[in-house]
């Protein structure tokens, strides 16, 4: 009996407009968001860690004739926040994988629907579902919501900018679709450095090498500001990263070795945070191997709204040795959901 079937979607047009998940913010793989496959098999390996889990399913075409699919799913942090954790799959499930195929590796799909052999559906990616009519108009997917005692202190100590700031996803989306097929104003040793980058061998995201800024900003995950004296500190979930920035007397800070973070340094415009940040030696502008210099600098508006529940980001980031002229950031903003937690990120290298 087949194990594969493609479902073509007939407004292909509204799709490609429409907001995806972010699944895979470092993949390499690549995917048909215009169809959607279905792997009927049973789950012979999981790798369950950050920056994506992995899975492999093994079907059979036809008597005799196995075919292993890798799944390539989100992070752990993504899963374990719509409810999903690793208790829910096992090797020997049977499983219906139905996804998105690779457009450059084999039998890889990503996943939008997984079916366990109980019948009860996962859903991994709502827009794709809904798009495919996957999905009944009111079924939303499951997300895990704080109780009311984690909720109640959160409220307690936030104060001003100082608390874990949400980033749901969908308007992260809609700017870093623009931001990754954006054309840089590049000189032309940078042109040709990106050209070369090779991204199986050449991502430090692979090798799980923590991202430095500006490219530590671009992530759908939370944020924490906390004070530290009369500096703050601002975690950033993915990568783990922290970052310090200081608000006070800045004359010694010359002294300070360059980092993949840089140096900071703030001050407060009304309700925006001004940061600047130098002295940065982190190789690569973003993800896709565009190539930055230590001349590198950005300055990052952080606009608090007058209640406290919103956070817009807005940052410019100069590097004459790499553009000709200045570059934009996209804008994002953060949300501030009482109860949200910011978790660990912990990455683990692949093993294959």
């Amino acid at each position: 009996m087949p194990t594969l079937r493609i479902f073509r979607q007939v407004a292909t047009l509204w799709f490609a407009t429409a907001p995806v998940a972010v699944l895979a913010h470092h993949s390499l793989l690549g995917y048909e968001k215009s169809e959607l496959i279905e792997v009927d098999g049973e789950v012979t390996s999981i790798f369950w860690r950050n920056p994506h889990i992995r899975l492999t399913v093994s079907t059979m075409v036809e008597v005799g004739q196995e075919v292993l699919w890798t799944v390539e799913g989100g992070p752990i942090n993504t899963m374990e926040r719509r409810g999903i954790s690793r208790e829910r799959i096992h090797v020997g499930d049977k499983i219906i994988i139905s996804g998105h195929a690779s457009t450059r590796v084999e039998n890889t799909v990503q996943p939008v629907l997984v079916t366990l052999a109980s019948g009860e559906t996962l859903v991994l990616n709502q827009e794709s579902a809904a798009a495919f009519g996957l999905l009944d108009e009111t079924e939303q997917t499951a997300s895990v919501t704080a109780d009311n005692e984690v909720v109640t202190a959160a409220i307690r100590r936030a104060h001003g900018i100082f608390r874990v700031w949400s980033n749901r996803g969908r308007h992260w989306i809609q700017d870093s679709r623009e931001w990754g097929v954006r054309v840089h104003p590049l000189r032309e040793s940078a042109r040709l450095a990106q050209e070369a980058w090779n991204q199986p061998t050449d991502d430090v995201a692979l090798q799980c090498i923590k991202a430095g800024m500006p490219e530590a900003m671009m992530m759908p995950f939370p944020i924490e500001f906390l004070e530290q004296d009369e500096d703050m500190l601002l975690y950033i979930e993915e990568w783990d990263n922290v970052r310090t920035i200081h608000m006070g007397d800045d004359s010694d800070l010359g002294d300070l070795a360059p980092s993949s973070l840089g140096t900071s340094v703030g001050h407060w415009e009304g309700n925006t945070l001004v940061v600047k940040t130098s002295n940065i030696n982190y190789p690569f502008f973003d993800d896709r191997g565009t190539p930055q210099s230590e001349a590198v600098e950005s300055v990052e508006h952080f606009s608090l709204s007058d209640d406290e529940s919103r956070l817009d980001w807005v940052a410019v980031v100069t590097d004459p040795e790499t553009f000709t002229e200045s570059v934009a950031m996209p804008e994002m903003h953060w949300d501030w959901v009482p109860g949200e937690e910011r978790k660990t990120y912990n990455c683990t290298v692949a093993d294959n």
